[in-house]
């Protein structure tokens, strides 16, 4: 397969293209959260998309990916097209739309792109996408002005209303500003990012379990729906974050209907994994690393044994709980969790350093090379490449 560079010039030999990459993200700490207007702890991704793109003046955007069909649109109609949801070109089409709405300048653009994103990575493509093109944007016609936090709101409309897939702010706030960042979405229009640098020499490893997301959207949807139903029957609000922690764990919940055992396990996960994240990020600040690791532990095993989302019901075969099960006694002293929604795909795993070459090899045993990758945090959101 040709790079993006060879393919830029092959495809438009006229124009001089600039280079730029956009990195994924990592959930380091707060699953399930976000949607409860909770906290979070996300990273920046060593690993991406690179594109080769040059402006042009015809109010055209033209995309190319080696291997897959060319799109494209006019900037005249950036309205929602229902036939370009859960497509590429729709990201690309909402996030113009956005940036008009919002005062920056668009205008047209070629471009070939290049992707290092493993399938079941979990490091939100979607995200890194849509931070790619308002980089790209931003470069172009803005003087590279526009902010990390308004890159992450483009983005966050973009995937919702033009790709169809409703999403927090997240995966958008990892790719947009890099480095780790501790969120919290009180306000989920204006939530609070906090930039941290992340001290620990630590070997960071992906591991896809396998299966595939397709037909698990009911079993992500329940997750804030028993959230929601616990805030509102039992204390009349509408979110968690709204129900003081002391009340939720000074209620007597023996005495309540047993349909909402899940829920409330669901719920109690949501109020501990706040709790873990202000620990982590403590520990972050002190560069205490027995305290991270420990949050990371706790936060992992809250997941498997609350929230229960590391495995689809009665279906541990192929899950990520297996995959944290057979990594468990490699990792010497590190700690692997669930990444991202869960039931299905990659978990993260943090590693003395000097023991990652064998934890890899070990995995890569059960999984395949392709599917045990070694990741790193990365400072920054999209950035031009001399």
């Amino acid at each position: 397969m040709i790079t993006a560079k060879q393919h830029f010039e092959s495809r438009y030999p006229d124009l001089k293209p600039l280079h730029m990459k956009s990195h994924g993200r990592l959930e380091i700490l707060g699953n399930h959260t976000d949607h409860n207007h909770g906290l979070c702890l996300v990273a920046g991704a060593s690993m991406g998309i690179e594109a080769y793109f040059a402006a042009n003046d015809d109010g055209k955007i033209e995309i190319a990916s080696s291997g897959y069909p060319v799109y494209g649109f006019s900037l005249d109609d950036l309205s929602i097209h229902e036939e370009e949801k859960g497509k590429s070109v729709a990201l690309t089409r909402g996030v113009c739309f956005k940036m008009k709405e919002l005062g920056y300048k668009i205008g047209g653009f070629r471009a070939t792109l290049e992707s290092d994103i493993f399938p079941g990575a979990g490091v939100s493509s979607s995200a890194c996408y849509e931070s790619l093109i308002v980089g790209i944007l931003s470069a172009l016609y803005n003087d590279g002005h526009v902010s990390p936090l308004d890159m992450a709101k483009i983005g966050q409309f973009a995937e919702r209303d033009y790709f169809g897939k409703p999403c927090g702010l997240l995966d958008q706030v990892g790719t947009s500003f890099g480095g780790i960042d501790f969120l919290d979405f009180r306000s989920v229009l204006d939530p609070v990012v906090l930039p941290m640098k992340f001290p620990f020499d630590l070997q960071i490893v992906l591991v896809n379990s396998g299966g595939s997301h397709a037909k698990l959207t009911p079993l992500y949807a329940q997750i804030p729906t028993d959230m929601f139903h616990i805030a509102k029957k039992y204390f009349g609000k509408e979110y968690l974050r709204e129900v003081d922690p002391n009340d939720f764990f000074a209620h007597d919940w023996s005495k309540e209907d047993p349909k909402d055992a899940r829920a409330i396990k669901r719920a109690d996960h949501f109020f501990e994994e706040n709790a873990r994240v202000l620990k982590a990020k403590k520990a972050i600040q002190q560069k205490d690393l027995s305290l991270f690791l420990e949050a990371v532990r706790e936060s992992g095993e809250s997941s498997t044994k609350k929230l229960k989302n590391t495995m689809p019901p009665n279906h541990y075969p192929g899950s990520p709980q297996e995959a944290i099960d057979r990594a468990r006694p490699f990792l010497k002293g590190g700690v692997a969790r669930i990444m991202g929604g869960g039931f299905a795909g990659s978990i993260i795993c943090f590693l003395p350093k000097k023991e990652g070459p064998a934890f890899i090899k070990k995995m890569a045993s059960f999984y395949g090379e392709k599917n045990v990758v070694p990741v790193s945090i990365v400072d920054g959101g999209p950035a031009l490449v001399e």
